[in-house]
């Protein structure tokens, strides 16, 4: 049969005059309440958060560069820990919580977050807390999503800590602190968040949530570069979660992959290969079987995983297996982006730009061709509607095309190509500069290839000093990524001076 979604937006009395506010209902299959349910939280959540992105924007017209990149990681940020919330609320069964917390709730969805936090006051949830500790929890916790939609990061944390309060011992309101904690990069908080999670888990014997704090220990701890305390969590994690399924496989089973699917991308960052190869094709196997069963909600993760796999099939130069890996997970992604484009074409552009990558390393030059020029199409699309996501994306895929045009002696194709993305890697690096800083050498380190290659010596000797100049400043902080980058860019300098 089928349920509906936004239940909580029903409860309402209708308007006399039906042109006034129509009444919208979302229904989808029994089985994929959950799925539909975190999906619509998200939906509302990143449309909160871009409204005030944009109104930050504006307001930010003489704002530096700093400024203005400081506001793009807030966005980032705020959408990060969306995900964690829109996973708890679509867990939540229908008709559960306070009068209060429903009500800031609706208001929530209808687009009026300043309502909701009026709704919402301190001494309102701090009388609620003496009477419905769960309740109140609950509240504080949606108190605390409001703020961060609106960026407002210390206000939030706040209101964490009042849900932690109103119940020291709450593995719920732990978890969520944690978990914003993990988005805004503070590590040491996230940490004793966690810490204080599994210390609760453990003492009541619940063993999903051990698994589950396990987890993002271990995200938290790869994010940081401690290797092996994330295998150690990644392993014990992996471990619960198979014992949980074979008790209750319909529950368990998604968290089965996920865990296997993460402690494959820790094995393939170690050069471990076989062992990532085993855990993709294992997690491949539990989804395959999971999106026949319920493609809207399993297809999109099966598709991740085959892209997974294909990545690791393609560094081990197993091009026919990474062929077929990527034109499968862009076939899902393809019928996944036609229902739903917002979501999914991000990732048929990722996809064919993949494939496009393997197809020119196969001399399959037209091949290639083609899927770039879908890919690039697609980015500038996507780059139009939101650039500050986008824009790197698009530069990657107009930098990889340059370089087939190049190989095929298309050269001022590859010029033209070469010097947007270089103009584009400019305009964000100027934004994060230590994030989009490398991309800028990277395209004039290709573009003076080109130079070189049409006798334009002082041009590419330019490009290759200002290049060495960026890999230079970054090799102090990242040896071991771009020692390499060094080393080239001065043996091409020392070619061209001879």
């Amino acid at each position: 049969g089928y349920v509906v979604v936004n239940d909580i937006q029903l409860e309402l009395t209708l308007p006399a005059d039906p042109e006034e506010r129509p009444a919208i209902i979302l229904l989808c299959k029994e089985g994929d309440r959950e799925e539909m349910a975190r999906r619509f939280y998200k939906l509302k959540s990143v449309e909160a958060i871009d409204k005030t992105y944009r109104k930050k924007f504006e307001e930010a017209q003489n704002a530096s560069a700093a400024e203005l990149a400081k506001l793009g990681q807030e966005r980032d940020q705020a959408k990060e820990a969306a995900e964690e919330v829109a996973e708890r609320l679509a867990k939540q069964k229908p008709g559960i919580g306070s009068e209060l917390y429903r009500t800031a709730m609706r208001l929530f969805l209808e687009g009026k977050v300043d309502q909701a936090l009026v709704t919402l006051s301190d001494e309102k949830l701090r009388k609620l807390s003496k009477a419905a500790k769960e309740e109140a929890i609950q509240a504080w916790l949606l108190k605390a999503q409001l703020f961060t939609v609106q960026f407002r990061f210390d206000d939030a944390e706040k209101a964490y800590q009042g849900a932690i309060d109103t119940s020291p011992d709450s593995f719920v309101a732990n978890f969520a602190f944690a978990w914003f904690n993990a988005e805004l990069n503070h590590y040491e908080k996230a940490t004793t968040g966690y810490a204080r999670c599994l210390e609760s888990a453990r003492s009541k014997g619940n063993s999903g949530d051990i698994a589950a704090t396990l987890n993002n220990l271990a995200i938290l701890d790869r994010d940081q570069k401690r290797m092996e305390a994330a295998r150690k969590e990644f392993e014990e994690a992996l471990e619960i979660r198979r014992e949980l399924a074979h008790k209750n496989p319909d529950t368990y089973l998604p968290d089965v992959a996920d865990a296997l699917n993460n402690l494959a991308i820790l094995d393939a960052d170690q050069d471990r290969h076989e062992a990532a190869r085993k855990g993709y094709e294992e997690a491949l196997e539990i989804r395959r079987e999971l999106a026949q069963k319920n493609p809207d909600t399993y297809l999109p993760d099966e598709a991740r995983t085959l892209n997974n796999l294909a990545i690791l099939d393609a560094a081990q130069n197993r091009q026919e297996a990474a062929r077929k890996g990527y034109e499968e997970a862009l076939k899902v992604r393809r019928e996944l982006a036609q229902k739903n484009p917002d979501t999914y074409l991000p990732d048929v552009a990722r996809t064919l730009n993949n494939l496009a990558i393997l197809h020119g390393a196969q001399n399959r030059q037209e091949a290639a061709r083609k899927e770039y020029e879908e890919a690039l199409e697609i980015r500038r699309e996507l780059a139009q509607k939101n650039p500050d996501t986008y824009l790197p994306n698009l530069a990657h895929t107009l930098n990889d095309l340059a370089i087939l045009d190049g190989v095929q002696n298309r050269r001022e194709a590859a010029r033209k190509g070469f010097e947007e993305a270089l103009k584009i890697d400019r305009e964000v690096a100027q934004k994060n500069p230590d994030t989009y800083l490398p991309d800028v050498a990277r395209t004039l380190n290709n573009l003076a290839v080109l130079d070189t290659a049409q006798n334009r010596q002082e041009a590419a000797r330019k490009g290759l000093e200002e290049a060495l100049n960026i890999y230079e400043r970054f090799v102090e902080r990242n040896p071991e990524r771009f020692q390499s980058d060094v080393a080239r860019v001065k043996g091409m300098l020392q070619t061209l001076s001879k």
